[in-house]
């Protein structure tokens, strides 16, 4: 059981419902399907309700259900609004047909791809501008400890790839969870750093030679610093070609025999050093700039001049202590990438929404195959790739992405797509109770049968309330499931019985099937009819109108006479009746004879026609039934003779207004011929039902508040002529 303590949406709810005392339960039937019908003509309140149930801006809900207390309907209902306020999306198809939860999983596909591209190009630009990292080859790469997250970033820094061999979900999870460490670092480890950088992206890198040299031995050349003497005499001698000695001003000295001593015993020392060393004392000699942070020059040549390969490894040391420094701050730069950014929160969000989402079950697929695609004229696959992305594909083209207009469904196509999708979503959503608005409005038979059939089939697990203001709906899904939900009038008028008003078996049988309720015309009736002259009186309009379904002219014709406010003829009712329906027990009188003058000084005010302790229903529907006959003949006479009006020619209602207020030009009588002809109570289906043989339509779409006033305007229209 549902049981509402209070609904308010501004002024839209009458005071009944705050605080909500009666009519205020709704009860699921407890066999077959759980469905209630909740009908409701325009204008009472059913969107209205809607909003409140979802917990819209601006409404107040508290109810109870299954033993809890409740003060949003958040958890408990899943709401499928009308097509109107389900298919208003701005934007791409997807939008337009999948619904909220879906198209939210395409919003977060698109932060998440745009965020994505914004992060990389973040990272690609501090990596070169901070940590001189600018391409997936360069060797300073290799110094990252990590190696997932190296050739994360390898990829990353890769102009072609830029990151796509990995997903968002492992950059985001890799990324974050390293952890940032401080380090503190002096200014000569600045040095350093900036020192391992340069030399590291270097083709001929000193410190990879030094490294590679560290894994030899190394045997003592105490010449070895020769080399380095030698050298720097050679491009002074080589530079200045000078008789005198620039240093300390010696005469005479044969600069070019000087030269070429020099030369040769360089290369003698160098000759005499092993081949690995060779090369890289030269290079070091040349290459290595004086203010070398790491000494490296310096500390070389002592080792190799003592054979002392302790002082090398010390140098390995120190550069490798820098190394773990700039994986560090690498580190750390990655570390950080993801703070004050969203895309974590927002790739749970979407993570979650897969986890939620419908696998797309046997049952979902036939579903889709059977229902949605015999209702199109063209194909559509549904389906999830091995990621759980949802892809649809209308006649083996992407169906996502496109604009309504690239999209070849006519509208009732868009809106049955719309539908049926939403009823998936429903049929897995952890809240108990659906709520469906309006499901089968602007959809031709067909659609209707189907919409109907899922609602009952496809969401059997879960309890159904069904709001409309369409009676096929109701008779549709009795035609689905005998009995499979229970029946409520909402009413919403200030002065009137408000709330859930629940319709008994008996009524609600009636109200959907013409056997039924022609059986009870036969039978059961009889025994609660309170006013006999009145119920026969009130049954006119119908009698004419099944009269005239069974090719009975003969009473068609006789009951035609008091149908028309011109007549004056008396006509037997009471036989009428009979003769259609029967009269068991003779509860009818053999006669009851009556003209229109004499219908018009009956009332129904004050009156229950039948017991209305067993046919609430049908009692004020008689009460209404009579009204709209008494308004018609009242009218009718009234400008028949005012007017003399010939009803040979003008026989039909619209025809005698028409005439009485013929002139096009005239204001007050277009405003007369207006004032009649708008009134719901002289519609000609009221009081003919020929075409439609639903007796309770009227009474079920008219307040007995607005009704009363359409009475009271006319009557006072009629009485000033």
């Amino acid at each position: 059981m549902l049981k509402f303590n209070s609904i308010e949406n501004g002024e839209i709810f009458t005071r009944d419902f705050r605080p909500f005392a009666k009519n205020n339960e709704i009860i699921f039937p407890n066999f077959g399907e759980e469905i209630v019908a909740i009908y409701g003509p325009n204008g009472t309140g059913k969107t209205s309700l809607i909003k409140v149930l979802y917990g819209a801006k601006g409404t107040k809900v508290k109810f109870e259900f299954d033993g809890n207390t409740y003060t949003s309907g958040s958890t408990v209902f899943h709401v499928i609004n009308d097509q109107n306020n389900r298919n208003i999306i701005v934007g791409e198809t997807k939008d337009f047909l999948l619904g909220e939860n879906i198209k939210r999983e395409f919003e977060l596909q698109k932060l998440l791809a745009d965020a994505r591209v914004s992060i990389i190009g973040d990272i690609v630009s501090k990596l070169k501008a901070n940590h001189s990292i600018a391409a997936m080859s360069s060797p300073l790469l290799t110094l990252l400890s990590d190696a997932e997250i190296a050739e994360i970033v390898k990829d990353i820094v890769n102009s072609k790839s830029k990151g796509s061999k990995f997903e968002t979900e492992v950059i985001i999870t890799k990324f974050t969870a390293i952890p940032l460490v401080y380090q503190d670092i002096s200014e000569e480890q600045q040095t350093m750093l900036a020192f391992l950088k340069s030399d590291y992206t270097s083709k001929e890198s000193i410190i990879q030679q030094i490294e590679n040299l560290a894994k030899k031995a190394v045997v003592a050349q105490p010449q070895v610093h020769e080399i380095e003497e030698n050298t720097e005499a050679i491009k002074i001698l080589d530079r200045f070609h000078k008789d005198q000695c620039i240093v300390c001003d010696s005469e005479d000295i044969d600069w070019a025999a000087l030269l070429s001593a020099k030369t040769d015993n360089r290369t003698k020392v160098i000759e005499a050093l092993d081949k690995d060393v060779q090369t890289l004392i030269q290079r070091i000699i040349a290459l290595v700039p004086e203010n070398d942070p790491f000494n490296i020059k310096t500390r070389l040549l002592e080792a190799v001049s003592a054979g002392d390969k302790s002082i090398i490894d010390t140098l390995v040391a120190d550069i490798t202590t820098i190394k773990k420094m700039f994986d560090r701050q690498v580190m750390n730069e990655l570390a950080t990438v993801f703070h004050g950014s969203d895309m974590p929160d927002k790739l749970a969000e979407y993570q979650k929404l897969l986890e939620e989402k419908p696998e797309i079950t046997e049952e979902d697929m036939l579903y889709i195959e059977e229902i949605i695609n015999n209702s199109m004229s063209k194909k559509l696959t549904l389906e999830r790739d091995d990621k759980k992305n949802l892809r649809i594909t209308l006649s083996n083209s992407e169906f996502l992405g496109k604009t309504r207009e690239e999209l070849p469904l006519s509208t009732g196509e868009q809106n049955f797509l719309s539908l049926t999708f939403e009823f998936l979503k429903a049929k897995n959503s952890p809240c108990p109770i659906v709520i469906i608005d309006d499901p089968i409005s602007s959809f031709d038979s067909i659609y209707k049968n189907k919409v109907v059939y899922a609602i009952v089939k496809m969401l059997h697990h879960k309890k159904r309330i069904v709001l409309t203001h369409n009676t096929d709906l109701l008779r549709l899904l009795d035609g689905q499931y005998k009995r499979c939900y229970k029946l409520y009038l909402l009413n919403n008028t200030e002065g009137e019985e408000n709330g859930f008003i629940p319709l008994n078996n008996k009524e609600q049988d009636m109200l959907i099937s013409l056997e039924k309720l022609l059986a009870a015309f036969r039978g059961a009736i009889f025994n609660h009819i309170n006013d006999v002259n009145l119920f026969l009186i009130s049954l006119i309009p119908f009698m004419r109108g099944y009269a005239n379904i069974i090719d009975n002219e003969t009473l068609t014709d006789r009951l035609t006479q008091v149908m028309h406010g011109y007549k004056n003829e008396k006509v037997d009712i009471a036989k009428a009746y009979i003769e259609l329906f029967g009269n068991k027990d003779g509860k009818i009188p053999d006669t009851y004879k009556v003209s229109v003058p004499e219908i018009l000084t009956k009332t129904v005010d004050g009156v229950n026609i039948l017991d209305n302790t067993h046919y609430p229903l049908l009692d004020k529907t008689l009460r209404h039934s009579f009204t709209y006959l008494f308004l018609r003949l009242l009218v009718e006479k009234k400008l028949v003779e005012k007017f003399s009006i010939d009803t040979n020619q003008h026989k039909q209602l619209g025809q005698i207004i028409n005439v009485a207020y013929p002139d096009e030009n005239d204001s007050i009588q277009i405003r007369n011929r207006i004032r009649l002809t708008s009134k719901k109570t002289l519609i000609n289906e009221f009081n003919h039902f020929e075409g439609n043989l639903s007796i309770f339509q009227p009474a079920i779409d008219i307040t007995d508040h607005a009704l009363g006033k359409e009475r009271t305007d006319i009557v006072t229209f009629v009485s000033s002529l």
